[in-house]
């Protein structure tokens, strides 16, 4: 994403800002990265992923923003 030939002032800064995504909900989301990645292919029982059902719907309004 950052290492593109775009123009792009994200290629000089290696920064990106989520201003449409909160705080606590972008954080939420690295953490699921984090768990896809640790348990992709794993052998061991995949333990269940916790979500707050106060964040769900942003939750879900960050990964529409996001295409994932």
């Amino acid at each position: 994403m950052l290492s593109g030939p775009g123009q792009f002032q994200e290629n000089e800064t290696n920064v990106v800002h989520f201003r449409e995504i909160p705080s606590h909900v972008l954080q939420k989301v690295c953490s699921y990265f984090a768990y896809k990645v640790r348990y992709t292919n794993s052998s061991s029982e995949i333990p269940e992923f916790p979500i707050a059902p106060e964040v769900c719907l942003e939750l879900l309004m960050a990964a529409n923003f996001l295409d994932c």
